[in-house]
């Protein structure tokens, strides 16, 4: 009788070895035709969004490549106006829906991204490339009307090669470069104290 159970428990185990389902056994889905269901456009907002810069000045050093964000809307960065060289101090990106859908933003934990420029206009903090980035997944939704921050980012007062930069009038330029979409804010002086 035991060898029974066990000859019944083997081919049981077997049976259920060869069912299993896995990801090399999952069948590929068939390639979309041409002929699919035509689908209906997103329909365009009516209100035009209020003048954001569209591209920053010569030299920017943030990613431009996605199309500005169509619905109507302004962002900002908000934060001190003031910092000390070396005092790591913080600003937040946030997002203003002045249209009169929702705003849905699908995006990773590091596509804010922003630079520094001087009192010429020469950038003096560029955009870091090196920056260690999460695979988290941000979900921002901003319903008409609503302001939601999007991302804080850091800054210490240096310059792109970490020395501390002279007291004087700064400006630190951002922007949103995820989802499929670009949004810029608006810019923001700041001022390094001694």
């Amino acid at each position: 009788m035991t060898l029974r159970i066990l000859l019944t428990a083997a081919v049981l185990t077997s049976s259920l070895a060869q069912a299993q389902t896995t990801i090399f056994t999952i069948p590929a889905l068939p390639p979309k035709s041409s002929a699919a269901t035509p689908t209906t456009p997103a329909p365009t907002p009516t209100t035009p969004a209020p003048a954001t810069p569209t591209t920053p000045a010569t030299g920017s050093t943030l990613p431009m490549t996605n199309p500005m964000l169509g619905t109507a809307h302004s962002a900002n960065l908000n934060g001190p106006g003031s910092l000390r060289a070396g005092q790591a101090t913080t600003w937040t990106f946030t997002l203003t829906n002045q249209g009169e859908q929702a705003i849905n933003l699908q995006h990773g934990a590091c596509d804010v991204r922003f630079e520094v420029l001087d009192a010429a206009g020469k950038v003096v903090r560029a955009n870091p490339t090196n920056t260690v980035c999460t695979m988290q997944l941000v979900i921002t939704d901003v319903v008409p009307g609503e302001t939601m921050d999007v991302q804080d980012i850091r800054w210490d007062g240096r310059d792109s090669a970490g020395k501390a930069l002279p007291a004087g009038d700064y400006t630190i330029r951002a922007v949103f470069s995820g989802a499929g979409v670009r949004i810029m804010a608006e810019e923001f002086p700041v001022t390094i104290e001694n």
